[in-house]
């Protein structure tokens, strides 16, 4: 080997190490953003789930949420809380949990409730499922205690 192709390679391997560094520094990049992402979805997904539980059951329910959230104070209150979190979610969710979110803003009952349970399973996890909507039900006896 002469010394310019000597000089050459030593060049080419520098530029793909160089390469190669980048390569990482990008994907890394995109990697931290989307554990970021993914951690910022449960959170907001698990209080939405406490919040709708909330609303469905508001009346046995209203005492604990006023120990966690003492800014709510009424039922409507509670609904505007969750009109809050289904325009903030156009951000983040996915267009199946923002339809289905809002189906259970505007009906307010466990069978969209339980839809939208679903549909951020699905969303955050990938999850399919084979889950009825009766397996998500517990009875009221269950739910009382």
């Amino acid at each position: 080997m002469s010394t310019t192709e000597i000089i050459s390679l030593i060049g080419l391997v520098g530029i793909g190490g160089l390469l190669k560094s980048l390569l990482d520094l990008f994907i890394g990049k995109r990697r931290t953003k989307s554990e970021k992402k993914q951690e910022f979805k449960e959170t907001r997904y698990k209080a939405i789930i406490l919040l709708s539980h909330a609303l469905i059951y508001y009346e046995r329910e209203k005492r604990p949420l006023a120990i966690h959230r003492p800014d709510i104070k009424s039922r409507e209150e509670l609904l505007d809380e969750l009109k809050m979190e289904w325009m903030n979610m156009s951000l983040y969710a996915s267009d199946k949990v923002i339809l289905a979110m809002k189906r259970f803003v505007e009906t307010e009952d466990k069978t969209t409730s339980h839809q939208l349970i679903r549909a951020m399973r699905k969303d955050l996890y990938g999850i399919r499922t084979k889950l009825k909507m009766h397996n998500l039900n517990l009875a009221e006896k269950a739910i009382e205690k």
